[in-house]
């Protein structure tokens, strides 16, 4: 099997083998995929750490030897948790920034290898991911665009918001809105929710199309149009900016104990 890990900030994934096709998500510093297809200038992935499926540009894969790929899998990741980092290319005089919600394997005398690329990092010490500072990642997106298929703090999607704040927990969820929902037990009412279970809304067809996460006080951080805060009662998510309902609450659901 042929395997990759991802050496740039970001890549983006599409539904099709083309420059023109959709953006489906991205892959960002360090993740890890599997090879399940190749087409001429393109390669079909998946996911390693929740099956997702796109196809990237041949020239930026980056080979994960076969041998390598259990240990990486296995091993603790560093993920970042301020908006950008900056790195270096080991022995070339190239640096450039990675995003909010990386991970790579912890820094070996702040040397990372991702394949046959070397890194150097100088990383300060890093809390254990924990329910008191999860939100306060997650309010670190504040402001930053929707983007459809994002996820990185230069643009992001809904379920691609509430599956990195979950990823600074070490707890991998699915990367659409859907997936996400079938997850977790229910919650039957908002007065019953606690910070960091997802509400889910659905379109007039009783599709689910949006996420959030729930904060204290009937808050909700998401993304539609920015990341931004706003309420959340038994009807859905109310704008406060343009003070009307926007989304329509279908569940609750909750992942962390």
């Amino acid at each position: 099997m042929k395997y990759g890990v991802t050496h740039l900030a970001v890549i983006p994934m599409r539904a099709q083998p083309s420059e023109c096709a959709e953006m489906v998500s991205q892959l960002l510093f360090g993740d890890a995929y599997l090879v399940v297809e190749e087409e001429d200038k393109w390669l079909k992935i998946q996911t390693c750490d929740c099956d997702y499926l796109g196809w990237i540009d041949r020239k930026l894969f980056n080979p994960l030897p076969e041998s390598e790929v259990a240990f990486y899998l296995s091993t603790p990741k560093w993920i970042v948790d301020e908006p950008f980092i900056p790195i270096k290319i080991k022995d070339i005089e190239i640096t450039f920034p990675i995003f909010i919600g990386s991970s790579f394997p912890y820094p070996q005398d702040k040397v990372v290898k991702l394949g046959d690329v070397i890194f150097e990092m100088d990383l300060k010490s890093q809390d254990s991911p924990s329910p008191n500072n999860f939100i306060s990642f997650a309010k670190k997106f504040l402001h930053t665009p929707y983007l459809w298929g994002g996820r990185s703090i230069a643009g992001i999607d809904c379920s691609g918001f509430s599956q990195l704040v979950y990823k600074s927990m070490q707890i991998s969820i699915p990367r659409d809105a859907s997936q996400q929902a079938l997850l977790g037990e229910t919650v039957d009412f908002v007065a019953e929710s606690k910070p960091g279970d997802l509400a889910f809304f659905q379109n007039e067809e009783g599709r689910i199309i949006h996420v959030g996460m729930i904060m204290e006080e009937g808050k909700i951080i998401h993304a539609s149009g920015w990341v931004r805060i706003d309420i959340l009662d038994e009807t859905g998510i109310y704008n406060v900016d343009t003070h009307t309902y926007t989304h329509n609450l279908r569940i609750i659901k909750r992942i962390l104990s």
